[in-house]
């Protein structure tokens, strides 16, 4: 049974790392205009404690990330994309990558690719490691090296190909298959609610848009009108609105507008982890000295998960912790090649006590 008190939930692990994993803090406690939007739901079979969803980042969402989302607030997540064609070479350090020893669930493995036949047996092989309740099918990533092979956001120019690849994929497996796609691959050809019609009607059972364009890349203002009417079309099936979410009102105004069934947050809670218990009405992103341990458990556990490299893997995570630092650009300068952790929880020790 989870706990009636968050904060001692928090505490408790911050100071003992290994004891176990306590939803206390992923049940909503909110009595504002939040208690009406965020709610438990269900993909296919696998109930989520709330709606709030931690997206897929590459470089990002490694294990230790997922685990202090987890930790602090969100109902699913979801692990960087992987190769499917990696995994089906039994690639370790893929598999490694979407593997994580102490991973809270539910969660799901996303992965990437542009041949039915090749996602289905990548699919098939995660599950066969029970390491996840959902695959998720990245049908929105924007970056070159992935669209060049027909993959991510490039298979919205190709319907026919990606409602294939889930029907193919779910054929496989007896998890739930969902996809994450754009509205579009440009301005002039945005198609977000045909697409939402193909994979609904090849058997998606969440879906989850990025309200940008694969032109955009993550840059400007997502489009958070082209989101509008999506959820008419997805009917049962759980829709998720993601772009731009960074503060709790902003779930407030997705919802109104879109009516979604839930919320993936990136970027927005990238130094800022503790935004999922915020919405969730655990007001503990108030305390800096809490903030404080936060960090520091969150550099340590980056090492603990991957050794050397830890550090420079941490910096995309420590740049955001320091965003409001008066001095970023500085820091930012000075710390763009330190490798010395101690270096590193000295100056969040020092910014957080300002």
């Amino acid at each position: 049974m989870p706990c009636a008190d968050p904060a001692s939930v928090l505490a408790e692990w911050l100071s003992d790392p290994s004891v176990e994993f306590n939803p206390a803090l992923q049940t909503p406690a909110i009595t504002n205009e939040l208690a009406a939007v965020v709610k438990p739901i269900k993909i296919g079979n696998v109930q989520l404690p709330n709606n709030l969803v931690l997206a897929p980042m590459a470089g990002v969402t490694d294990g230790s990330f997922r685990l202090l989302c987890s930790r602090l607030g969100a109902g699913f997540t979801v692990s960087e994309l992987a190769s499917a064609k990696a995994i089906t070479y039994k690639s370790r350090q893929t598999i490694d990558m979407v593997r994580f020893q102490a991973q809270a669930r539910p969660y799901a493995v996303q992965l990437f690719g542009s041949e039915p036949e090749v996602m289905s047996r990548a699919a098939t092989f995660i599950e066969e490691l029970q390491i996840c309740d959902v695959i998720d099918i990245n049908m929105g990533c924007p970056v070159a090296k992935v669209v060049k092979t027909g993959a991510g956001s490039a298979l919205m120019k190709t319907p026919e190909l990606a409602a294939k690849i889930i029907k193919d994929v779910s054929a496989a497996v007896s998890l739930p298959v969902t996809v994450k796609f754009r509205i579009g691959w440009s301005e002039s050809t945005i198609n977000v609610k045909e697409f939402t019609r193909r994979v609904v009607d090849a058997g998606a059972k969440a879906v989850t848009i990025h309200a940008r364009t694969r032109q955009a890349g993550y840059t400007g203002t997502a489009q958070w009108q082209h989101l509008e009417g999506i959820k008419d079309i997805c009917g049962d099936i759980p829709f998720i609105a993601n772009g731009d979410i960074s503060m709790p009102q902003h779930l407030v105004e997705l919802y109104n507008r879109t009516g979604c069934d839930g919320f993936m947050i990136g970027r927005g809670c990238v130094g800022k982890p503790w935004l999922f218990s915020q919405v969730l009405g655990h007001n503990l992103h108030e305390d800096r000295a809490l903030q404080f341990r936060i960090f520091r458990h969150h550099l340590i556990d980056t090492i603990m998960e991957h050794g050397p490299a830890a550090v420079p893997l941490f910096r995309v995570h420590l740049f955001g912790y320091l965003k409001n630092h008066p001095h970023a650009a500085q820091i930012r300068h000075s710390l763009c090649y330190e490798r010395n952790p101690d270096v590193i929880i000295e100056t969040g020790r020092v910014f957080f006590a300002e």
